[in-house]
């Protein structure tokens, strides 16, 4: 509430005497074209309770698409009904499909009224003291307390109930033999959470097995290199490992036929070995973006334990690729030690000269970046300054978008990989 109430086109919705906030958040589930063609004040508001969820089960209608039912809190039952009739009613007059049951203070809504019946029956047969309840209880307590909605899933079942069915596309090997998504499994649970000043989105896997480049994902020994950007920055994206995976890759797609011809393609710049591309790319690989969006400067930055190597072997790309890489050029850089490619003389001095404040020491990026020292994985975006770039042309835009601050996602890998994007705003 007290977020989107700092944003001029929300505030009047969210803060009127006349929308309330389960009417701002869930309302167009019951009303208008996209809904079930409800009146809020009249159909809804006099029984709608203050939970709501949706789950997804197996196929229960024999038609192999999986079930999804929408569990709504219920104050007044007899009120409820007469909505939802009504909307059964609108649906049909749309050649849609909704029914409903009502279990203890909820009403389930799904495809079907036997559908919806049928999950009220699993839930009476399904207490809470079954291991998987006391999994999914344990699972979320991972997230921390004071979450506004939780999603979890088991990741083995979740794939038999929507994917086995589903044509499988060709994948370059990139999904088949160890990586092959039906021998994975464990669980995933993810969390919304809110604070004054931002909020966060986690997502975590837990007990996950067959699907090593989660599990096996290298993590990150050192201050992540994205902490040492110039702090006036537009963005920037840093991986640790990126070289090896590539390598690996390339090594795998040129054994046999290569039917995306990278051989002959990466020779052809003066790559002719997974080694170079490992040399290339380093052990961290950043990529930053500067400058303003007329005149926009990029660099390319890497962490490598041969900084001389590196630079020969960028030299020779870009000879071999004179003269589309004409203007950019290539440096040496220590702290940490690597090379640095790219175009804008501002940027690069910036990076090279190690002039001027960093990311890292701007409060802006330490909020929206939690644990980023740990992460194999790491993207910002300097909101307060990009955004104006965008919408200067649209002044309204601009100003419902002000208190936009800053973007900021992290990822680590290990035994329980997680993902976490946060939005602050001012």
């Amino acid at each position: 509430f007290e977020l989107a109430a700092k944003f001029p086109r929300s505030k009047d919705k969210v803060t009127s005497e006349d929308t309330s906030i389960k009417e701002s958040t869930f309302g167009s589930i019951f009303t208008g074209d996209t809904g079930w063609g409800l009146d809020y004040a009249k159909d809804v508001e006099p029984w709608l309770g203050d939970r709501i969820g949706v789950g997804v089960f197996p196929d229960m209608d024999a038609d192999k698409q999986p079930e999804v039912g929408l569990a709504i809190a219920v104050t007044d039952q007899s009120a409820a009904k007469v909505a939802l009739d009504k909307a059964i009613a609108n649906a049909a007059d749309k050649q849609d499909k909704v029914g409903y049951a009502f279990a203890e203070g909820f009403v389930i809504v799904s495809e079907t009224t036997a559908i919806a019946t049928e999950l009220v029956a699993v839930g009476k047969s399904s207490p809470l003291a079954l291991p998987i309840w006391s999994t999914y209880s344990e699972d979320v307590k991972t997230l921390g307390s004071d979450q506004i909605g939780v999603a979890w899933a088991d990741i083995a079942a979740s794939y038999k109930a929507g994917m086995e069915s589903q044509p499988k596309e060709d994948t370059l090997t990139l999904l088949e033999g160890d990586n092959d998504p039906k021998n994975v499994t464990g669980r995933v649970v993810a969390g919304l959470h809110a604070d004054r000043s931002f909020i966060e989105l986690t997502g975590k896997g837990i007990e996950i097995k067959g699907a090593e480049t989660l599990v096996d994902a290298d993590a990150a020994t050192e201050a992540g290199m994205i902490a040492s950007f110039p702090a006036d920055v537009i963005g920037g994206v840093t991986a640790t490992g990126l070289g090896k995976a590539l390598g690996a890759f390339y090594s795998s797609a040129t054994e046999g036929a290569d039917a995306l011809e990278i051989k002959p393609m990466l020779s052809a710049i003066g790559i002719d070995s997974a080694q170079q591309i490992e040399l290339l790319l380093g052990t961290e690989t950043g990529v930053v973006v500067g400058g303003t969006t007329d005149e926009p400067e990029y660099v390319l930055r890497t962490r490598n334990g041969d900084p001389d190597a590196a630079y020969d072997l960028v030299r020779k790309v870009l000879r071999a690729g004179e003269p589309d890489t004409a203007g950019i050029t290539v440096h040496k850089v220590v702290g940490p030690d690597g090379v640095v490619v790219g175009m804008g003389s501002g940027l690069i001095e910036s990076i090279t000269s190690h002039t001027g404040s960093t990311l890292g020491s701007t409060a802006s990026f330490r909020q929206v970046m939690p644990g980023v020292d740990q992460a194999g994985f790491a993207a910002y975006v300097n909101l307060a300054r990009l955004v104006p770039m965008l919408a200067k042309d649209n002044p309204a835009d601009a100003d419902s978008l002000e208190p936009l601050d800053a973007l900021g996602m992290t990822a680590t890998g290990g035994a329980e990989p997680t993902v976490r994007l946060r939005l602050s705003v001012r």
